[in-house]
């Protein structure tokens, strides 16, 4: 416990300790008056009555007359006004003696130490202590000192998530430090407990993707790719999900989709950061690689090769029972008109959530691709008997009408509808 601590500690104990301590010491006369006042005149009013009480049955049993009676009453009346008013009002507290108010002493004294031991059996004490570990290492520049800090941290989490497992915050500082330090194995580790605490966080996905990657060596995997999608489905301006997308683009050879990519993933950067610095190298490699390739330019291409529609497709895991193995159908076919596809994609439940680009290419016939129809539907179907044609029991959703040459963003389908 720091200084800090303890200044914070010393000031609520005084102020506890006068608030117990001012109404034994200091009383003002108006209030003890009216203390003594009504506890007098409760036990005067008591006496009054049983008075009057016996004056009412020696009166019943006829040894009074009526008029003594009401003297008699009159002058009972008059004792206890006389009675009321001649209360005295000490100039002494309230508790006189030491001795009484020992009690209240040893309460002011018992309170922090209360206090105190229940801090330390349900208190936080060790979480300030990482927190200013982590505000050291934050506004350390040394390499060595600031590494020195990190490993300190990672223990001290380490041994915290173990009695708090729950606390999402520490798993992801661990993740984070970890990371740095180059222990991925670690980070991984820390990024998954994050996401089984909070499933719905971009941010760590885009994270995990990253160590994962690093872990790799550099490679897109499959789980890169899966928690990459993940996040931007999530948030599609995430950088670091941007710029993972966009290295697995460049890498498949898809260099303008890398150019996308990475340059929404720089207007979100400061210039001057080395993440902003590396992207603008890899747009720039990527530049160079479509014109070595001899590739056109976007609007060329997509003059000459036809129409392109970009869908994400997911599916609602709470509503559809699926095997990651079963068969994913993705295609485009005309709006209320020829069932047959115009374009399809064939997956795997196991590959989404997923971005494709449905576009000529990808045609069942000649003369019948989405260059054909103004207006089409998008389709998603997850199917176990792997067929094309949709069978009772299979999982889908639809998106239309879709007005192709006018469609530019991308198209989110996620299935979650089960075909009677």
């Amino acid at each position: 416990m720091d200084i800090a601590f303890w200044h914070g500690f010393l000031v609520l104990s005084l102020l506890a300790a006068v608030f117990l301590l001012w109404p034994t010491i200091f009383v003002k006369k108006e209030k003890k008056s009216e203390l003594l006042s009504d506890a007098q005149g409760i036990a005067n009013q008591e006496v009054f009555e049983e008075h009057i009480k016996d004056l009412e049955d020696t009166h019943h049993r006829g040894e009074i007359e009526p008029a003594e009676l009401a003297v008699l009453k009159q002058d009972l009346e008059n004792t206890l006004i006389s009675d009321s008013a001649a209360v005295k009002i000490s100039e002494k507290p309230i508790i006189a003696s030491f001795k009484s108010r020992l009690p209240v002493i040893a309460l002011v004294f018992a309170l922090p130490l209360a206090a105190l031991a229940l801090y330390q059996i349900a208190g936080a004490d060790t979480d300030w202590e990482i927190y200013q570990i982590a505000k050291q290492r934050a506004h350390t520049s040394e390499l060595e000192a600031r590494n020195h800090h990190s490993e300190k941290l990672i223990t001290m989490l380490q041994n915290r998530l173990e009695s708090k497992p729950l606390n999402s915050q520490n798993w992801y500082l661990l993740a984070s430090v970890a990371s740095e330090l180059g222990d991925y194995d670690e980070a991984v580790r820390a990024y998954r407990r994050v996401l089984e605490i909070e499933p719905n966080a971009p941010q760590v996905m885009a994270e995990l993707a990253q160590a994962l990657f690093l872990r790799a060596g550099n490679t897109i995997t499959p789980e890169v790719s899966r928690n990459t999608q993940m996040a931007l489905q999530i948030n599609p301006s995430m950088p670091t999900a941007l710029g993972l997308a966009g290295i697995e683009a460049y890498q498949s050879g898809a260099y303008e989709t890398a150019i996308e990519h990475w340059s929404l993933a720089v207007k979100q950067l400061d210039p001057q950061s080395p993440a902003s610095v590396a992207l603008s190298g890899g747009i720039a490699r990527a530049q160079a690689a479509l014109e070595n390739a001899g590739t056109e330019t976007k609007s060329k291409k997509k003059a000459s090769a036809g129409p392109v529609l970009k869908v994400s497709v997911s599916y609602d895991k709470s509503l559809v029972t699926a095997k990651p193995e079963d068969h994913v159908f993705v295609y485009a076919r005309a709006w209320q008109g020829p069932k047959m596809p115009l374009a399809i994609r064939k997956l795997k439940v196991s590959d989404l959530p997923i971005r494709i680009e449905l576009n000529k290419s990808m045609a069942m016939a000649p003369g019948m691709d989405l260059g054909s129809f103004p207006q089409v539907e998008l389709v998603a179907r997850i199917t176990g008997s792997g067929s094309a044609i949709p069978q009772s029991g299979d999982w889908q959703v639809s998106s239309g009408a879709i007005i192709v040459a006018e469609q530019v963003d991308t198209v989110s389908l996620k299935i979650s509808e089960q075909i009677p």
